[in-house]
Formats: structure tokens, sequence, C-alpha cells
């Protein structure tokens, strides 16, 4: 285990599994992470980039994009809210935690497209892999943080959805961000994904769940997307993608050829697997 620990923070593309965690929390429930191969996801995130309206750029197509992340949501047992602003309107829900403690977690993806792009890769990748994380936490009875599940608005005309949210947090309030943008493209296969401007705590926490969903990362300093907004606010913030910067990445974004049939779903899985794994690690 020692000679495991040493790899994960060198980086080392190994892969290992576990078993899912299980202790006992102070009420005395057992407190069980729930395994990563779960027989839902596969439907949750085919559900997630076919069925979610699109394009999604227009006022009226953004709405229609609202009210379906809104059932999602609710199907689970979750309750959607909107974190409305001058110009849009973010979907989110927050999913208390199980302890005293008020510093959270937020997990998001932006969901709107750019004008004409149907955005199956940008963003239907990442509001899957979100939608996805929600799930997950149905099954985990114990939660140490609050999570906040949310959907942002408005990214491609400038992170104004993530910017509008995170002028909304302080530090003391936030324990981790995770957005996720783009997880849909693997031409070569090699399953790799990209951290975009990890603190050097939240490279620790995806290098050593990537040990255990068994694929390889790649920091990197790529900005402009939803993390960049609560970066700039002094927030301890990840961007999860595709090899952006490797440039195994989607040659579609913004067309419209960026459909559904061009996401690979195995790599879209394991994405989602990925954020998964940190995110019920941190609580």
């Amino acid at each position: 285990m020692v000679a495991v620990c040493a790899l994960v923070a060198c980086g080392d593309d190994s892969m290992m599994t576990t078993e899912p965690d299980a202790a006992v929390g102070p009420d005395g429930i057992t407190c069980t992470k729930p395994a990563l191969d779960a027989p839902w996801l596969s439907s949750l995130l085919e559900t997630a980039i076919t069925t979610i309206p699109s394009p999604r750029a227009t006022t009226i197509q953004r709405s229609a994009a609202r009210t379906f992340l809104q059932s999602q949501l609710t199907q689970m047992g979750w309750t959607p809210q909107l974190h409305s602003y001058n110009s849009g309107a973010n979907v989110y829900a927050t999913i208390p935690a199980t302890t005293p403690n008020t510093q959270a977690i937020i997990v998001g993806a932006h969901f709107d497209t750019v004008m004409s792009s149907p955005g199956a890769n940008d963003n239907g990748t990442g509001v899957a892999a979100v939608l996805a994380i929600a799930r997950y936490l149905v099954d985990m009875p114990c939660r140490q943080h609050p999570v906040t599940i949310i959907l942002f608005d408005e990214e491609e005309t400038g992170l104004v959805g993530a910017v509008a949210y995170a002028s909304t947090l302080t530090a003391a309030i936030v324990h981790a961000v995770h957005t996720v943008d783009q997880i849909g493209w693997d031409n070569d296969g090699d399953h790799r994904f990209e951290l975009e401007f990890p603190t050097t705590a939240l490279e620790a926490e995806y290098r050593a769940a990537a040990m255990v969903v068994g694929v390889p990362v790649t920091k990197t300093t790529t900005q402009g997307t939803d993390h960049e907004a609560f970066r700039d606010r002094g927030l301890p913030a990840i961007g999860l993608t595709e090899e952006y910067v490797g440039g195994d990445t989607s040659p579609y974004r913004h067309l419209t050829q960026d459909t559904a049939a061009t996401v690979d779903r195995g790599y879209l899985a394991l994405g989602a697997k990925l954020v998964a794994q940190v995110v019920m690690s941190e609580l």
C-alpha cells in the first residue's frame, strides 16, 4: 500500500479498484459509499445526453432545458430550485449534510450551448456527469458536507451563470468546487482526463480517485470555463475535461455535428465515476 500511495502522489497511470467504503456513523447508521458501477449509470447518462432539449442558446431554449433538468432532479427525490439573475437562471438542488457541517461541496456544469449546436458533448456530457453525482448521493446515507448540485446558465456568453452564483459565496462556506465541461471525446482510447487548474489538495484527491477508477489524469492550467468564476473569488476549485490541451478533444465543439452520436459513452461513464469517487470521498 505504501508503494501504491507513492505512485498516486507521482501521478502514475497504474490502475486499481476498491470495494465500496463502509463505516458506522455516530447514530449507529451504517455509512456506505455506493459502488461506482451502479446499475442505473449508463441509462441515466444516455437519457441526459439524448433527451435534454437542444440547442440551448435562446431564452426559450434555455427555459426548456431548465424544465428538463428540474424534472431529472425531482425524479431522484431532490428539490430543484432556480438561482435567477438578470439575464438567466441556474438550476440547483441542495443535498443536506447529515452532520452539523455547513461547508458545502459544489458540483456543477453549464447546460447552455452556442446557437445552432446540439451541444451533446459541450456540455451535455458535463450535465450528465453532474446528474449522475446527484443520483449517487441518493444512496449515500451519511454526508459530512452539504452538496450543491448546480447546472449553470450562459457559460457560452462569458461564464455569466457561474459568476452570478459564485458572487453569493464566501470561502468560509465552501469546501470545494468541482466543474465538468466536455468529457465525451476520447479518440485515441487512452481514457485520459485533464484536471484544470486544481489546487494542490484537489489535484491529490483526483489522482487518488483516478487510481480507483483506473484512468490517467494530467494537470493543466486551462481556464475559460465555469471553475474560473469560483477561483477568481478565492474558492478552491477544479475543472474536469477531456484532453483539451492534449489535443484529443472533440473537433465538433460549437458546431452542428456536436451530437449524441459523437459521444464516447464508456469514456463519459469513467468521467462521471471519477468525479463521484472524489465527491463521495470528501463526504
